[in-house]
């Protein structure tokens, strides 16, 4: 099981660059190292002005769709251009897990994976009722790249 806590974060924002994703959870995961594929070829998060570094991915259903955005975390002044969304991420309790991966899409499958698959069913006290979630790559070094999730939480 990986790493995990569930924590009180402040509210953030991410200024993201969008993509709809179609089909299911197999192609979807195609369509986003696609989608990071061409972002990093086009070097596109350095031109999205932000609060640091860290490289986000946010998965978000909207209207049926399924949108996935990469994108940096920004303050609320940000503006959006043509093919870009804030995506507003409320105060309040997250589950957050931490892990390693050899590459940046390991790492963001992992830390979905974890998520969805092992610790999301068996919380006994919280569940996750929809709303943006995010993964995001926090450094690298001979170990891997490192990140962390985190998931907006309500009691049950």
């Amino acid at each position: 099981m990986a790493n995990y806590t569930i924590e009180t974060k402040p509210a953030f924002t991410v200024l993201g660059i969008d993509t709809v994703l179609t089909g299911n959870f197999p192609e979807m995961g195609q369509q986003k190292a696609n989608f990071w594929q061409k972002i990093n070829a086009d070097q596109a998060l350095a031109k999205l002005d932000g609060i640091n570094d860290y490289p986000f991915a946010v998965n978000e259903a909207i209207n049926g769709e399924f949108h996935y955005y990469a994108g940096r975390q920004v303050t609320t002044a940000a503006t959006p251009a043509a093919g870009q969304r804030l995506i507003e991420f409320p105060a309040g309790k997250y589950l957050v897990i931490t892990g390693t991966a050899a590459d940046q899409m390991g790492l963001y499958n992992a830390l979905e994976g974890s998520a969805f698959g092992e610790i999301l069913p068996q919380l006994t006290d919280y569940a996750y009722v929809g709303g943006p979630n995010t993964s995001y790559v926090t450094g690298s070094d001979d170990a891997g790249v490192h990140g962390e999730m985190l998931v907006p939480l309500v009691e049950k």
